[in-house]
């Protein structure tokens, strides 16, 4: 059916049911407002995970991963993907401007975010109202985007991180107070609250925000009654639909954070969602194509009920979908309502046959396409089993294997088949080996023979310096043994000698005692010619001494013979000076002496003077004035002619 045949005009916005929301009872405090995206996040949130596909493979082929490249990888796609689902300029850097407080920025800002363009949405209802509104969200770059924003409301912005992206600040005094809260490192010591009222409303931009943290409770609880049934300020939590926030914020319920089955599912359902990921039920589009003004009742009275309906569920997918949602291309579209922009676009709505067969053109899917994820497109028209078909037949696979169980052609079946095709290579690269083989030994054999030759070589060379060395040996022992004979030879004759010694004991007695008489006198002899030696030598040494003590001397007496003849001359000449300088000051002495009369006599003179002009000027001053008519310089009569 053509729509766009049977409408008129582009047709009006539903009116919000809370019914067909099915709007829940909730009045927790603790509310999530779904966002879109821009086809920019969409699109960059794709092209993460294009970037961890390998990774992503590899952690869900495995149970219990403990790769830390592996789940840093994980951990970063997830990281990244928030960047992106609050806005893109947070991930890249390229396109943020220079200057984020020019008039255009906010525009801009809300233009390429869906989760801005809802905030805006929000302060702009909440501004006609005088609140004050606690906006918390990550620190750093977050916060700047976020005052950049604000700066086109009639908003008070106020930062508790000690920084802010304008230097100097004009004070404005609007109703609604924006306080901006960090995530992480909130100092309420250092940066107190600066407003006496409660908070009416805490908006947590992304899922970094523990409301648990005593910071962010201090925060909510700020002066209220915490007996009461509101203790704390309500929570508005911007999550992008079937974003990462999304995934995050569902299966924190389920698991543990910082638990394999929490990064599991989160991961999954990041990969699988992606082509869903911002896009809108119809039921929540008018809310937005009205700019939320369904939460006006809410926002003036947070005691109702939440207007829009609890936390979508997420399914708990399987690697089978994650492998099956990677094999398939995600295609985007700007516009959501088909209908809705034919009527946007201003263009008649009568179509040419031309035009149709375009349609058609582009609706109609390839048979790769539509086949390209089952085994039809491939040689099997019996459908027999793929572990026959693929060569992969082991008891795995004849026990129905994950991979091979269906009819789906998976990343794991066509590893598989690569490793197999591997094996065969390797064994007909080993069969090539085994040919090659007499040519190797051949090569090793002449290896070995010339190793053989060059050891023999060195033996030989060992073997002739040994005979040397046998040789010098021998040599030298007969030496010795020559030697030896002689010593033996004089060693009997002194024995000898001693027995004729002992036969003529009388004859020569007293020669033993001569003997040793002479060799001590010997001895005393040699020690006395060293001692004077040594004497002789110190003798000599202290003659040296001496004159060197003597010419040092008399050269210092030469010295002090100039020193004071100089000293002398000096002083001769300082009592010169002194005689010359006491002449001198007698005679300045005298001159000032001279002065001094001569001033007294000068002193006396000038008041001689004053006074015979005292009576000068007395005597005119009594003297009386003539009266004198002086003639015309040009008259005749005024000079005398001769």
């Amino acid at each position: 059916m053509d729509l766009l045949k049977i409408l008129d005009t582009k047709p009006v916005p539903a009116i919000v049911d809370a019914r067909i929301l099915s709007a829940s009872d909730n009045t927790s405090g603790d509310y999530w407002l779904p966002t879109t995206m821009c086809l920019y996040q969409k699109e960059l949130t794709d092209q993460i995970v294009s970037l961890h596909y390998s990774d992503i493979l590899r952690y869900f082929e495995t149970k219990n991963y403990k790769d830390d490249v592996v789940l840093h990888s994980m951990e970063t796609l997830c990281l990244n993907s928030g960047y992106v689902a609050t806005h893109p300029y947070l991930l890249i850097d390229h396109h943020l401007p220079k200057s984020l407080i020019t008039k255009d920025i906010p525009g801009h800002l809300a233009e390429t975010s869906g989760k801005f363009t809802v905030l805006r949405d929000l302060i702009n209802l909440v501004q006609e109202y005088e609140t004050n509104t606690a906006i918390a969200c990550r620190p750093g770059r977050t916060m700047d985007l976020l005052e950049a924003l604000l700066l086109a409301n009639k908003v008070n912005i106020k930062r508790y991180d000690g920084h802010s992206i304008k230097s100097k600040q004009k004070f404005k005094n609007f109703s609604c107070t924006c306080h901006l809260f960090p995530s992480e490192g909130l100092d309420l010591v250092n940066y107190p609250l600066e407003v006496a009222n409660q908070f009416d409303m805490l908006i947590c931009l992304d899922t970094s925000v523990d409301t648990n943290d005593p910071n962010i409770q201090t925060v909510l609880q700020h002066a209220r009654d915490r007996n009461s049934e509101e203790s704390r300020a309500p929570i508005v939590r911007l999550i992008a639909i079937n974003s990462v926030d999304h995934c995050e914020l569902y299966f924190e319920k389920l698991h543990d954070r910082k638990s394999r089955e929490f990064l599991e599912s989160v991961t999954a359902a990041v990969v699988v969602l992606r082509d869903r990921v911002g896009t809108l039920p119809p039921d929540l589009r008018p809310i937005y194509a009205q700019n939320v003004r369904y939460l006006m009742d809410w926002l003036e009275d947070p005691s109702i009920p939440w207007p829009l309906p609890d936390l979508y569920a997420i399914k708990k997918y399987t690697p089978m979908d994650v492998e099956k949602s990677l094999l398939t291309e995600v295609h985007y579209s700007q516009i959501e309502d088909e209908l809705e922009a034919a009527f946007s676009t201003g263009k008649k709505r009568v179509r040419t046959r031309g035009d149709k067969d375009n349609a058609k053109v582009v609706e109609s899917s390839s048979f790769y396409d539509v086949k390209r994820l089952k085994n039809d497109y491939s040689t099997n028209p019996i459908k027999q089993d793929m572990g026959r078909i693929t060569g992969i037949a082991d008891y795995v696979v004849m026990s129905n294997n994950y991979h091979l169980s269906t009819g789906i052609i998976t990343h794991k079946l066509i590893q598989s088949i690569g490793q197999t095709y591997l094996y065969l290579k390797l064994q007909r690269e080993e069969m090539a080996f085994y040919d090659n083989l007499n040519d190797i030994q051949e090569r090793r054999k002449k290896l070995y023979q010339d190793e053989e030759a060059a050891i023999e070589k060195k033996f030989k060379d060992v073997n002739s310096r040994h005979l040397e060395n046998l040789n010098s040996s021998a040599a030298l022992e007969s030496s010795n043994q020559v030697k030896m004979d002689t010593i033996g030879m004089k060693e009997k004759a002194l024995e000898e000698l001693l027995q004729i010694l002992d036969g003529d004991r009388d004859k020569y007695k007293n020669m033993k005692e001569l003997f040793l008489e002479r060799r001590d006198l010997e001895n005393e002899i040699s020690k006395e010619e060293r001692l004077s030696s040594s004497k002789e030598m110190e003798r000599e040494y202290m003659e040296k001494e001496i004159d060197r003590a003597t010419k040092a001397i008399q050269d210092m007496e030469t010295e002090m013979k100039a020193k004071t003849l100089e000293a002398e001359e000096l002083q001769r000449k300082m009592l010169q000076a002194a005689d010359s300088t006491n002449h001198q000051r007698d005679e300045v002495l005298e001159r000032i002496t001279n002065l001094r009369s001569q001033i007294g006599s000068e002193k006396l003179n000038h008041e001689e003077l004053g006074v015979k002009v005292g009576v000068v000027t007395e005597k005119l001053n009594k003297m009386q004035t003539s009266r004198v008519r002086l003639a015309n310089s040009k008259s005749g009569t005024g000079r005398r002619m001769k």
